[in-house]
């Protein structure tokens, strides 16, 4: 399991998710093997209907049948938008996610930077990036769109990478990083 790590104290309370497991190891765990993808960007399954996720079939041009959520259909064909500024976690996140997603059946990732990375007391840094991902299934394509909170350590390895308490986080973020 990742360990997570969050450095900006005025963050901490607003970015405070569930505990993780209690017995975490001294030193973060770089592989992705021992990473869960979290529901919200993991094929449609039990816990997205668990959760109450609506999500719909629409027919794309030039793509066929493709399931998702009303916000993740609307954005199929346009580039995810990036925030502007350093985001150190991008391609670190987007491979570990890319791992676990290949498992699934994923066609396609993208990942770009949800706002600006912060930095920890011993150098991990930490932002928001916002994934979609696209899953090859029998007769149709899923569309999974959601923003993560990446940690990656000063030598570029992963060391959590897990969803926001609630989408407000993001806003906030990004608006701390603007002052």
């Amino acid at each position: 399991m990742f360990r997570r790590s969050i450095a900006c104290a005025a963050l901490i309370s607003a970015l405070a998710g569930p505990a993780l497991a209690q017995d975490v190891p001294a030193e973060p765990d770089t592989s992705a093997a021992t990473w869960q993808m979290p529901w919200q960007i993991a094929p449609i399954g039990p816990a997205s209907a668990a959760a109450g996720e609506q999500t719909i079939m629409s027919m794309v041009p030039g793509t066929g049948l493709v399931k998702g959520t009303a916000v993740a259909l609307q954005s199929i064909g346009q580039p995810l938008p990036e925030v502007p500024g350093r985001n150190r976690t991008v391609d670190t996140c987007r491979a570990t996610v890319m791992s676990e997603a290949g498992k699934a059946g994923m066609k396609q990732v993208e990942a770009v930077s949800a706002g600006v990375d912060k930095t920890n007391k011993k150098g991990d840094y930490f932002a928001p990036v916002l994934f979609r991902i696209t899953y090859a299934t029998p007769m149709m394509y899923e569309v999974r769109e959601a923003t993560m909170i990446c940690v990656v350590n000063r030598k570029g390895a992963i060391v959590d990478a897990y969803m926001p308490a609630d989408a407000s986080i993001v806003a906030q973020w990004t608006a701390l990083g603007r002052r």
